[in-house]
């Protein structure tokens, strides 16, 4: 039988779970290889600054693989079209693998585990991107919680060391002449058009990088977490997403990482700091939760009524909310920065994604799936949640009446514009006083600022209380509330 370690989103040798079960169970005698499978794509919900984090990280595995006299072998193609070729060449399989959550994954799991144990192989998963396993978290009906605080304070319950120790992964336990090369799968030898590809001068993959980041957030950042989070000029955030969702940094070591600050720190201002990041995580494993009970959620609103929104499809205000046009600098700035960098703030995303659907009333299918265009982060539950909680159509979403005023928001999270300015050049001469607002500017001001309104910086594309009222009676009209 031949014993396959299958990488998907764990893309790291050490504290890996599925790894770790693997390199337990194949002896020195065994015969085995290490996969990876690049699916042919055409950048549709996968965009080019992601791609190239993926083959950074892929890059630096495969590096830390070739070290020990292993090789990691990355094949093209689809993946059941794969096991297919390698179930008719060796017929029964051992497959390992840590599962993953988004439907159109359980579909494709699914078929490769009826195909590998229809040969007389065998299937092994095991939980490794979230903390607990899916579904472990329930109420007391035995039902999944569709409220965060009361899904938080049960992980707190149950949470025990064994959910986050670290886990052994001691390669020295095969024998590199057992090592099987598949001759008869195309090869991903990331060719000339992938080697030209947009990178993100941002965010650099690799499991080098996500411990650099973790190390550093760990020392300088973890303990003023809280303070800073909410202002997208500051560098508030641990900036691990893509690390997270790739899995060069895995969950455990991250929670571990939070646990040990957290008993470090005296202070109980300080602990409220830390406490708040473990939180967010929780937050990840929330969503991971609903994406595994509710798989409709893929193409559906989590509150089903809301499907009978009359959304607003103007495909002209739409393009402008993408490119960063709708005279709204905080909303500009917000969708640059996504443009030009492939991630966003968390403020700025939630704040964007509300512009799009309470004061555009734009399909939140529309933003998830933008997002999905151009993240590097690009995570289907993380990305589903916090458009469906945005769009108030999801699980313990915002409520449909609680709008965010983007002008009150920018004054608020970036009081000095400094964020706008970085990603608005063209706002750069204008005051702190009109920032927020330019196109409050007098004619004889926006000369002497440089900026005229309407042609080097647009008019706001729609009115932020008409918008408001307007959207409040579209909900409205679906609850029967008035």
């Amino acid at each position: 039988m031949l014993h396959i370690f299958w990488f998907r989103k764990d893309l790291r040798i050490i504290d890996n779970h599925a790894l770790s079960e693997f390199l337990k169970s194949v002896s020195k005698e065994k015969t085995f290889s290490f996969l990876y499978i690049k699916n042919e794509n055409s950048f549709k919900y996968f965009g080019e600054k992601r791609i190239s984090f993926l083959i950074e990280c892929l890059s630096e595995l495969k590096k830390a693989l070739n070290e020990l006299s292993f090789e990691l072998q990355i094949i093209e193609g689809g993946s059941l079209e794969v096991f297919e070729k390698i179930s008719d060449q060796y017929k029964q399989v051992s497959l390992f693998v840590n599962e993953q959550v988004e439907p159109y994954c359980t579909g494709r799991d699914e078929k490769i585990k009826q195909l590998i144990e229809s040969n007389g192989g065998i299937y092994n998963s095991f939980t490794d991107s979230t903390i607990f396993k899916l579904g472990e978290i329930v109420n007391g009906d035995g039902q999944q919680y569709k409220v965060y605080t009361p899904f938080k304070n049960q992980c707190f319950n149950i949470l025990e060391k064994d959910h986050y120790q670290k886990l052994e992964c001691n390669l020295s336990s095969l024998n590199q002449s057992n090592e099987i090369s598949f001759k008869n799968l195309k090869r991903f030898n990331s060719p000339a058009n992938y080697n030209k590809l947009s990178k993100s001068d941002f965010l650099k993959g690799g499991r080098s990088e996500g411990i650099k980041l973790l190390k550093e957030f760990y020392h300088n950042r973890i303990d003023e977490y809280k303070s800073k989070r909410n202002y997208p000029s500051l560098r508030g955030t641990s900036l691990l997403s893509a690390h997270l969702h790739f899995g060069t940094v895995g969950i455990r070591e991250t929670l571990r990482t939070s646990l040990r600050k957290l008993s470090e720190v005296k202070k109980e201002i300080v602990q409220t700091e830390v406490q708040t990041w473990i939180n967010e995580l929780l937050w990840r494993e929330f969503y991971y939760h609903i994406t595994f009970h509710n798989p409709r959620i893929i193409f559906e609103s989590f509150k089903k009524e809301c499907d009978n929104l009359n959304w607003n499809y103007d495909e002209m205000i739409y393009m402008m909310w993408c490119e960063g046009k709708t005279g709204y600098p905080i909303v500009d700035a917000g969708m640059r920065q996504l443009n030009k960098e492939g991630w966003l703030h968390n403020r700025v995303r939630m704040i964007v994604a509300m512009f799009l659907t309470k004061d555009l009333f734009m399909d939140w299918r529309l933003g998830e799936k933008y997002f999905a265009e151009k993240l590097i982060d690009l995570d289907f539950a993380n990305n589903n949640g916090g458009w469906q909680w945005s769009a108030s159509t999801g699980v313990d979403s915002q409520p449909y009446f609680r709008i965010f005023n983007p002008y009150l928001q920018s004054k608020k999270f970036d009081a000095d514009g400094i964020y706008i300015k970085k990603y608005v050049p063209e706002l750069k001469n204008v005051p702190k006083a009109f920032i927020h607002e330019p196109n409050l500017m007098s004619e004889l001001e926006q000369d002497l600022y440089k900026t005229v309104i309407g042609k080097d910086y647009p008019s706001p594309i729609v009115n932020h209380s008409e918008a408001r009222d307007s959207a409040i009676r579209e909900f409205q009209s679906i609850t029967g509330n008035s």
